[in-house]
């Protein structure tokens, strides 16, 4: 197998058709590794990383690519290799034909180990636990893999009565009962699903909602940034036209009071985000928008509503199970041991424990804040 690294600001655009081609026979792909997704992400968020995007061909046809880019880490002189998206997506890794997943992976160490340079550490997150970089028949010796998030996740079966009859007495009531209190209360309640003529509108609600929740925490929130928010606009026109965009939109009293952001890929919901106006929460906006939303995915035909990333308290009450990612740590070194690693590399692990005992104790806070709150 033959790879070709491609290093120029402009490789993620240039190799477009090669990307969207592999994505559209890859067997086990997500919104997360399209095209559309991460060259949206590349040109608004990722500015100051280098571009190291993999392609790996077999008898000259190209059978999977990894959008893999450097950056510094942690505000440091450390150089972090890590995917393109790293920090917005939910899972990465590289694309692949069928059949080629080991072999690429494969490839893809050995061209780490001799090959690709300018970097320290590389930090492979979001990896599902069934991806082939995880086989532990081809992991390299000076390697460490941490569970780094669950991911809470629905079957859902193909009616929605099924679906309730799982959920505890509480929340099958629940559900009825806020949407009802609702149509009661504000009779211009509305759940609709934004279309291109209230795209910009649902998105601009979706955001502030969104800060409003978290700046009341003092913390920043997802859609804090500028540059954040611009990529999400652009994301959001590109699934629309693909048919993946699933922005779910709740009016009442006059205005916008609830946005669910969800991605409908092949034939799952991809739960990705949410606002909610706090002074209508005696309401539950939240709770109703989202069944709205997972009745949407059971009504589609769709096998799976994934929560994606987090132990946030209200998926739970959904009832989900759950499966974690994974994150790969290699340390650039000229063998296969420890000792042969680069002083820098091993600095990095050392900043990367340290980075995992403070978003441990971090998050533990804000669940324990959540608990008390719900």
């Amino acid at each position: 197998m033959q790879v070709k690294e491609f290093r120029e600001r402009e490789a993620v655009e240039l190799l477009k058709p090669i990307w969207q081609a592999l994505q559209e026979r890859a067997a086990d792909i997500t919104p997360f590794q399209t095209w559309e997704w991460n060259e949206a992400w590349w040109r608004h968020v990722g500015t100051k990383r280098r571009a190291r995007v993999l392609v790996f061909y077999d008898n000259g046809e190209p059978v999977a690519l990894a959008p893999l880019c450097v950056g510094r880490y942690l505000g440091t002189p450390l150089r972090r290799l890590e995917w393109i998206g790293t920090g917005s997506s939910d899972y990465l890794g590289f694309l692949a034909l069928p059949g080629h997943e080991k072999a690429v992976a494969k490839a893809l160490f050995n061209h780490l180990r001799t090959s690709l340079d300018g970097w320290n550490l590389a930090d492979l997150q979001q990896l599902p636990s069934h991806s082939p970089l995880l086989d532990q028949t081809i992991l390299p010796t000076v390697v460490g893999i941490q569970p780094i998030e669950p991911c809470p996740y629905l079957p859902l079966p193909p009616r929605w009565e099924a679906l309730t009859a799982r959920l505890g007495k509480k929340m099958r009531f629940n559900i009825g009962y806020y949407a009802r209190l609702l149509q009661r209360t504000f009779p211009d309640t509305a759940f609709l699903i934004a279309t291109q003529e209230t795209l910009e509108e649902s998105m601009e609600a979706l955001f502030t909602l969104h800060q409003r929740r978290w700046n009341a925490k003092w913390l920043p929130g997802v859609f804090g940034s500028r540059r954040v928010q611009a990529f999400h606009k652009e994301v959001a026109n590109r699934f629309l036209e693909k048919g993946w965009l699933r922005l779910h939109v709740l009016r009442a009293d006059g205005n916008i009071r609830a946005v669910v952001y969800c991605f409908a890929f092949r034939n799952k919901t991809y739960y990705y985000q949410a606002g909610f106006a706090p002074e209508y929460a005696r309401y539950s906006p939240g709770t109703v928008l989202v069944a709205q939303a997972i009745r949407q995915a059971i009504e589609e035909g769709h096998v799976e509503f994934d929560f994606l990333r987090g132990q946030e308290p209200y998926k739970y009450r959904w009832q989900p199970q759950e499966r974690w990612n994974q994150r790969l740590l290699l340390l650039q070194a000229h063998g296969s041991v420890w000792e042969k690693a680069t002083l820098a590399g091993r600095i990095g692990f050392a900043l990367n424990r340290l980075e995992r005992f403070v978003e441990a104790r971090v998050k533990a806070g804000l669940q324990k804040k959540g608990e008390a709150s719900s």
